[in-house]
C-alpha cells in the first residue's frame, strides 16, 4: 500500500434518497475495471450521510476538515460530491442543524487548498438555492444529466477529478480527434466527415474540449510540430476507418500519444476492411462504432469518450504514484503495459542503465501481459543486453510473489 492519491466523498442528506443511488454508482465505477489495476489504495470512495455525533445531524467530518488520527497520511487529492437535494437545502436553512457548518467548512477547505481539494455539487431536480448559494458559492456543478444517467455521472466525476490531480491536462481535458481525410469506395465521400462531426458535436455537449487539426492548427504555424505537441499532451480518440491505419500522419499521432503515455481509445468504424493494419495501433481499448441509427452512433461515441476520460484519470493517478514507486525500487513505471513501441524508446533513453549489472524492475498497472507478450518484451531487452535482469510485473503479480507491499 502506498499513500492514497485520490479519495472521493459522496455527501448527501439521509432524506434525499437519490444520494444513496449516486454513491452506489460511483462506488461500483471506481472499483471497476478502469481502476482495478492500480496499486492498492490509490483511489477510494467513501460516503457521508448519517449523523456522526450526539447533538448534531451532520455526518462524520472529512479529512479536509479534521486531520486523520495516528498521523495517517491524507490523500493527495480529495474530491467531495455534495448531492444538493431539497432536504439538504432545508437543513442548511435550519439554524438548529449542523449541515450549514459542515458544508461551510468543506467550502473553506477548497478555498484554502484548491490544488488538493475539489468540491463538485450534484444538483437534484427541484432544489431551490436559498442559503446554499452563500455556502457553496460559485462551485462548478456537474451536468444535470448526472442524476439520471450513470454514464454521464461517472464521466463528469472522472473528468472533474482529473483536473486537480497533478497532470498536464489543464482545466479541461482536450480530446485529440485523430482521423484520415480519405475514404474508401465502400465508405463513400461523407462517411468519415459524418463521424468526425458527430464526435465533435458529442464532445460539445460535455465539459471536454475537442482538438481537430483542420480547425485548431493556426495558419502559418509549424504543422508537424503543432500536431506532435498536441498528440503528446491530449487524450487521443482514433477514428479508425478503412484507410486510417495506413496513413502516415495517423501513425505519427498514434505513436506520439502512446510514447508519451497519453490515454488512447480507438473508435473502430471500419466499414469494409482494414487492408493495411499497423502494429503501432494495437494494445489500446477499442469501441465498435454501431452504425445502425443515430442513437446507436451517438452511444458508440459516448462510450469511447467515457473510456478516454477514465483512461486520463487512471493515468494521472498512476503517474502521481511514480515517485513512491521509484523509491520502492521500480526502474520504469509506464502508465500502460509496455509494448515494443514504448519499450524501445525507454531502452534508448536509459541505455546506460541497461548496460549495468543491476536488475531492472518494470511495473505497469494490471492486467498482466500474456505469456507471448512477455516473451516479446523479454526479447527486446535481450537484444539490448538485459534480458536476464529484467522483470516485468504488475502491482498484484509483484505482491503475490512476496516482492513487496505495493
Amino acid at each position: 500500500m502506498l499513500p492514497p492519491v485520490l479519495e472521493v466523498y459522496v455527501v448527501w442528506h439521509p432524506d434525499d434518497a437519490e444520494g444513496a443511488q449516486i454513491a452506489d454508482t460511483l462506488l461500483e465505477h471506481f472499483r471497476g475495471t478502469p481502476y482495478s489495476g492500480l496499486v492498492g489504495g490509490a483511489v477510494e470512495v467513501y460516503t457521508r450521510s448519517a449523523p456522526w455525533g450526539p447533538g448534531s445531524d451532520a455526518p462524520r467530518p472529512l479529512p479536509c476538515q479534521v486531520a486523520l488520527p495516528h498521523d495517517l497520511p491524507a490523500a493527495r487529492v480529495t474530491a467531495v460530491l455534495p448531492v444538493v437535494g431539497v432536504r439538504l437545502a432545508r437543513a442548511v436553512e435550519d439554524l438548529q442543524s449542523g449541515w450549514r457548518t459542515y458544508l461551510t467548512e468543506i467550502r473553506a477547505a477548497v478555498d484554502a487548498a484548491p490544488e488538493i481539494v475539489g468540491v463538485f455539487p450534484i444538483r437534484l431536480p427541484g432544489t431551490v438555492d436559498g442559503v446554499l448559494v452563500d455556502v457553496l458559492g460559485d462551485l462548478q456543478e456537474l451536468d444535470p444529466e448526472s442524476v439520471d444517467d450513470p454514464a454521464v455521472l461517472c464521466r463528469e466525476v472522472s473528468q472533474a477529478v482529473a483536473q486537480i490531480v497533478n497532470d498536464p491536462f489543464g482545466d479541461r481535458l482536450t480530446v485529440f480527434i485523430s482521423h484520415t481525410k480519405r475514404h474508401s469506395i465502400a465508405e463513400g465521400p461523407d462517411y468519415v466527415d459524418e463521424i468526425v462531426d458527430l464526435v465533435r458535436s458529442t464532445i460539445g455537449g460535455t465539459h471536454l474540449r475537442p482538438y481537430l487539426d483542420a480547425a485548431d492548427v493556426l495558419p502559418g504555424s509549424d504543422w508537424d510540430q503543432e500536431l506532435r505537441a498536441s498528440a503528446s499532451s491530449c487524450a487521443l480518440l482514433a477514428i479508425r476507418t478503412d484507410l486510417y491505419a495506413g496513413r502516415e500522419w495517423c501513425q505519427k499521432e498514434f505513436l506520439t500519444a502512446k510514447r508519451h503515455g497519453m490515454p488512447v481509445v480507438t473508435l473502430n468504424a471500419v466499414r469494409d476492411r482494414d487492408e493495411r493494419g499497423s502494429f503501432l495501433m494495437d494494445h489500446v481499448p477499442t469501441v465498435r462504432y454501431d452504425d445502425r441509427d443515430d442513437d446507436s452512433r451517438r452511444s458508440s461515441v459516448e462510450a469511447a469518450l467515457n473510456l478516454l476520460v477514465d483512461g486520463a484519470l487512471r493515468r494521472a493517478i498512476w503517474n502521481a504514484q511514480g515517485e513512491e514507486l521509484r523509491l520502492g525500487g521500480i526502474d520504469w513505471a509506464p502508465p500502460y503495459a509496455p509494448e515494443p513501441a514504448t519499450a524501445i524508446r525507454w531502452l534508448l533513453e536509459n541505455s546506460a542503465q541497461v548496460t549495468e549489472d543491476d536488475p531492472i524492475l518494470v511495473m505497469h498497472p494490471d492486467p498482466p501481459l500474456g505469456p507471448d507478450e512477455s516473451d516479446v518484451i523479454g526479447q527486446l531487452f535481450e537484444v539490448a543486453g538485459a534480458a536476464a535482469r529484467v522483470d516485468v510485473v504488475t502491482p498484484r503479480t509483484y505482491a503475490s510473489r512476496g516482492g513487496g507491499t505495493l
